[in-house]
């Protein structure tokens, strides 16, 4: 009997967060996909289809950089646990969707490798 509620609870919290837009920006920094600053049709189609097999293939990436970019390791696992399901999940809409030239922004702007890490 408490499961269904607890599983009710879970799933009513999930779709508040994700179908309210101030709730993603609570949790963290949705940038635009650097994609979208090209000009023409096929660039932003390459690139979209690029930056989503970039995703897709490197972001369990995150499970290895996050927790070093914490002082409190705790966080940085669930933060690498909640990057590394963003990044692959969006990487393969990305990846799936690039004929259509439409952004769904990833936290930070997804997988980035040329920055320098830093500790909150």
């Amino acid at each position: 009997m408490k499961s269904w509620k607890i599983q009710y609870t879970i799933l009513i919290l999930a779709c508040t967060l994700f179908l309210n837009p101030s709730g993603f920006a609570a949790i963290e920094n949705w940038q635009a996909s650097p994609w979208t600053q090209e000009k023409t049709y096929v660039e932003k189609s390459i690139g979209k289809l690029g930056f989503g097999f970039l995703n897709f293939a490197t972001g369990w990436s995150a499970l290895l950089f996050e927790p070093a970019r914490y002082s409190n390791k705790f966080t940085g696992i669930l933060k690498g646990i909640w990057r590394t399901v963003t990044n692959e999940a969006g990487g393969l809409i990305h990846a799936a969707t690039f004929p259509i030239p439409i952004d769904i922004p990833l936290p930070d702007g997804g997988v980035h490798f040329d920055e320098e890490p830093h500790v909150p």
